[in-house]
């Protein structure tokens, strides 16, 4: 009855054993659309994305005395850009190559700040993000969105904890986005 009982267990501990904390953390925020302009009549953006972030990691966390890099599921640039496509798709634009206003969206900044100790952490996640409107009449603009996130709590920081923090960032920040008018102005003015 004993081996039954001990065998069985000996290899679930020796599972436990062998199992890791992922580094990836599942970065998928809400995105909010913004109301159709119904005036647009077939105006067509190009749309790409750019991180120039120097590093790519989105948190790190000491862990057992070991500094563990936290990095995204998805390339941020490209879910940003196809955050982007669908903003502007909902707008009315079309979305392709060679349009008459050229939109880049930049990553400059998405990181979190994680502290923790015995009993509680904190987490502080902060993004920059840009848009570059360049109009084929030489004319540009660059919009800002900065947002700042902010969660303390007991005992650790684990990464359900800090992707929830990512998400709640980017999430502000295409809601932003979403509400923000000054791009699409800037193409309705210079697509012409």
């Amino acid at each position: 009855m004993l081996k039954k009982l001990f065998f069985p267990l000996l290899a679930v501990f020796m599972l436990a054993g062998c199992a890791t904390n992922s580094t990836t953390l599942n970065v998928s925020p809400v995105i909010k659309l913004p109301q159709q302009d119904p005036s647009l009549m077939g105006v067509t953006v190009s749309i790409n994305g750019a991180d120039q972030r120097s590093d790519k990691a989105l948190a790190k966390v000491n862990r057992d005395g070991q500094l563990v890099t936290l990095t995204p599921s998805r390339d941020l640039r490209f879910l940003l850009q196809e955050v982007l496509e669908k903003q502007m798709g909902a707008r009315g634009y079309m979305i392709g190559p060679n349009g008459a206003v050229d939109l880049q969206i930049v990553v400059n900044n998405l990181y979190s700040d994680v502290t923790q100790g015995n009993v509680r952490y904190s987490i502080t996640t902060k993004a920059d993000i840009s848009i570059i409107a360049t109009a084929k009449n030489g004319n540009k603009q660059v919009k800002n969105y900065r947002q700042t996130y902010s969660v303390e709590g007991a005992f650790n920081a684990t990464n359900d904890k800090i992707t929830n923090a990512v998400n709640a960032t980017l999430g502000d920040v295409i809601d932003d986005m979403a509400q923000d008018t000054s791009i699409h102005e800037f193409i309705k003015q210079n697509a012409r």
